[in-house]
């Protein structure tokens, strides 16, 4: 299975060492030039270091039934969404057990590939975190494209429906989306 490239959202965390790119939702830094390995958590945060898989010992992360892993969106544009003036996105390669669901993936390991421009992006702190890691910084439009160097997608196929309308929704949506978006 080749790496898998995903799309997602960091806040960034201001250290004594420099700004470092951090889980919006636990802590969980990212360090530069090391590959974050997704561990099993106990309550929120706290890493179960004695049996990281309590439930299901000498399983690897991530697991079914279990919310550990490294997300990722499939898709840019979902990252793009989620972006915030708190939160900066990006690309990353992920590799070893995944598992893929139909709005992103959940990885054992990560690493990020690039940074990018967003509207509401804070572009000093972007890019002092971009130099830190030694990432280039994109604009949103072209970061799949880059992302695509790298590894392969691994979008589950479209689910077909007999309801005509939830399609002609979905194209209408996207037709708008990327129109707004020129």
């Amino acid at each position: 299975m080749s790496p898998a490239i995903g799309f997602r959202v960091w806040r960034i965390d201001e250290m004594l060492t420099g700004p470092r790119l951090a889980s919006p939702h636990r802590y969980a830094v990212w360090l530069p030039g090391v590959a974050l390995k997704a561990e099993c958590q106990d309550d929120w945060g706290a890493p179960a270091l004695a049996n990281p898989h309590r439930k299901q010992p000498g399983l690897t992360s991530p697991i079914e039934g279990c919310t550990c892993g490294i997300y990722a969106y499939h898709e840019a544009n979902q990252m793009v969404e989620a972006i915030t003036s708190r939160l900066v996105g990006g690309a990353v390669l992920a590799w070893g057990r995944l598992t893929i669901h139909q709005e992103g993936f959940r990885a054992e390991f990560a690493r990020p590939l690039a940074l990018c421009y967003a509207p509401e992006s804070a572009a000093i702190a972007l890019a002092r975190v971009a130099d830190v890691y030694s990432l280039p910084v994109l604009d949103a439009s072209h970061i799949a494209v880059f992302a695509a160097e790298f590894g392969e997608s691994y979008l589950p196929a479209a689910e077909p429906s007999d309801d005509w309308t939830a399609r002609l929704g979905t194209s209408v949506r996207r037709v708008f989306s990327s129109w707004l978006r020129g």
